[in-house]
């Protein structure tokens, strides 16, 4: 198999256009079709259909798509690792972080960690992928992947690492949801219209499970993918959500939004980090895992800065 053309097949399926995947690879379209067409060919299926607009992603260009990534971060990790030499742990590490979580919070003293300590390693921090974390886990995007705890998946390992307690966040700009100050019910809750993740996410799943078990309805008005995109959501009033109280501190000032724990139930989660169960990390992830372990035990942990 021709890494580089799975290469070519992974920038003309993110880029959605032919002509432009060429101009950004320095290649002509006709070289670039050849090669989509000799990939094609090798697995005996049809892996994109071509449009007025561009092209399109067939079935079996989506899972291609998929392993592709996974081959060309081991290639490029396998490059690093050798170009570097001797003892000096090296290598390309990617990390998984979850959103809506603690996890983005961890990645600038993770990040300052490794270069510490590590300096031959290239840290890879993502959040957003087209697969869920777990699922790139296993197909060898990403070494390994800071996560909510999603319970048994086949060939992956989930470490629990910290436990996490949702919180119900809303504008400091909009009246205060109760007089009691900081806590509040379902009830009082279920009043308000929220901004919240995708059905898949872990938050949704365990905030609606939790109204649905006391009766109530939670209303969700929009749902918002990107952390940025819903911080600025809610201290502006457009809705209310749900986080873990330390995603909520890491995502907004203190005069930005009330925080309130809820009172007669108790929504949480387990943080865990998960790796491939049948493909060991090398060194160098190995390495950054223990560093993602010590942060998330010691705040006050060489790498990450005290307040």
């Amino acid at each position: 198999m021709d890494i580089r053309r799975l290469g070519y097949f992974v920038r003309v399926v993110d880029i959605g256009n032919i002509t432009r995947a060429a101009d950004s690879l320095h290649i002509t379209q006709s070289a670039l079709s050849q090669h989509i067409s000799a990939l094609e060919n090798d697995f005996k299926s049809r892996l994109l259909e071509r449009t007025g607009r561009g092209v399109e992603v067939t079935a079996s260009g989506r899972s291609l798509y998929r392993y592709a990534q996974g081959i060309i971060r081991l290639e490029k990790a396998a490059r690093i690792d050798l170009r570097a030499g001797g003892d000096t742990p090296a290598g390309l590490v990617t990390v998984g972080l979850a959103s809506y979580s603690m996890a983005p919070g961890l990645a600038v003293p993770l990040l300052r960690a490794v270069r510490e300590r590590y300096p031959n390693i290239q840290l890879q921090l993502i959040q957003n992928l087209t697969v869920v974390m777990s699922q790139a886990v296993l197909l060898g995007q990403v070494d390994m992947a800071l996560i909510y705890d999603p319970g048994y998946v086949r060939g992956v390992v989930f470490e629990r690492v910290r436990e996490e307690e949702f919180h119900l966040i809303t504008s400091a700009r909009t009246p205060p949801v109760t007089s009691r100050g900081d806590t509040v019910t379902l009830q009082e809750a279920s009043r308000l219209d929220f901004l919240m993740p995708s059905e898949l996410h872990t938050v949704r799943r365990i905030t609606e499970a939790a109204f649905h078990t006391a009766g109530l309805h939670c209303s969700v008005v929009a749902e918002v993918e990107p952390d940025s995109v819903l911080r600025d959501a809610v201290v502006n009033g457009l809705g209310a959500t749900v986080l873990p109280l330390s995603a909520a501190k890491a995502h907004f000032a203190p005069d930005e939004v009330r925080i309130y724990r809820f009172a007669d139930s108790r929504l949480y989660t387990a943080m865990s980090l998960c790796t491939c169960e049948v493909q060991p990390l090398s060194h160098a992830a190995a390495l950054v895992a223990d560093l993602v372990r010590t942060l998330i035990r010691d705040p006050a942990a060489p790498g990450r800065k005290s307040a």
